[in-house]
C-alpha cells in the first residue's frame, strides 16, 4: 500500500488588474483554458463547467503521449472580486491520484491585485502529485499575468 503524502502549498502573484477583472479570468471557462494549461503542448478541456456556489467543473489535462489527468472541481464558496474556495478530486486514467482543497483569495493592492492561492493536497501516489501541483499551479498562475496584458 501507498502512503498519502500530504502537503499544503502557498503561492502569491500580484497582477496588474483590479480584483473584478483577475476574478473575471477565473469565472470565465475560456480564459481558464488559455491561462491554465502549464506548458505550451498541454491543454485543459472542459466537460463541464458550471463556475458557482455547488457548482461542479470537470476538466482533462490532455499532455501527448500521456494518458489524461481528469480534475472534478466542486465550488464551496464564492464571494465575487474576493475568493474562491473549491475542493478537486484528480484521477489519471483509472487511478484516483490526489484530492485536494484549494483557496485562491483576492486582495486590491492600489491598482493591482494579490493573490493568494493555498491548496491542501492528499497525494495517493506518493509525492508525485505534490510536484505536479506545484509545478502546474506556478506555471498557470505566470500564465495568468498574460490575460491583463491585453
Amino acid at each position: 500500500m501507498t502512503a498519502i503524502a500530504h502537503a499544503t502549498i502557498v503561492m502569491e502573484r500580484t497582477y496588474n488588474a483590479s480584483p473584478t477583472r483577475v476574478f473575471k479570468a477565473w469565472s470565465d471557462v475560456d480564459a481558464r483554458k488559455r491561462w491554465s494549461a502549464p506548458a505550451e503542448d498541454i491543454r485543459i478541456e472542459y466537460e463541464a463547467a458550471d463556475f458557482r456556489e455547488g457548482g461542479r467543473d470537470v476538466s482533462r489535462c490532455i499532455e501527448p503521449g500521456n494518458e489524461d489527468y481528469v480534475a472534478v472541481v466542486h465550488y464551496l464558496d464564492i464571494r465575487r472580486d474576493q475568493r474562491i474556495v473549491f475542493a478537486e478530486d484528480v484521477s489519471h486514467g483509472v487511478k484516483r491520484v490526489s484530492a485536494a482543497l484549494i483557496c485562491v483569495e483576492l486582495q486590491p493592492a492600489a491598482e493591482q491585485t494579490r493573490l493568494l492561492l493555498t491548496m491542501q493536497i492528499a497525494s495517493f501516489d506518493g509525492a508525485n502529485m505534490e510536484q505536479g501541483y506545484q509545478f502546474g499551479w506556478s506555471a498557470a498562475l505566470d500564465n495568468l499575468a498574460k490575460e491583463f496584458d491585453q
